[in-house]
């Protein structure tokens, strides 16, 4: 098994606005592994990541696949480490 990177993928507002589409779409549709395909994509806010770094750590984050590049933008790459 390789190391496990953080995602930080960037998005601006016209792409975070089309997962949004994509997520509501798949939500209608009822097909629940499109609409967590999609929500995945989503770079979770600064305080929630702050949040889910108390409960489940940056380790827990990194291998949930969260997108936390919001969270590194607004408190630096050095809050990735534990």
């Amino acid at each position: 098994m390789g190391i496990l990177e953080p995602v930080l993928t960037r998005v601006s507002d016209e792409e975070y606005n089309e997962i949004l589409r994509k997520i509501t779409e798949a939500q209608r549709r009822g097909d629940e592994a499109a609409y967590l395909e999609h929500l995945i994509k989503l770079p979770i806010s600064p305080g929630q990541a702050a949040e889910l770094k108390r409960s489940i750590g940056v380790k827990g984050m990194i291998e949930d696949g969260l997108n936390l590049s919001r969270a590194v933008e607004a408190y630096g790459k050095e809050w990735l480490s534990d």
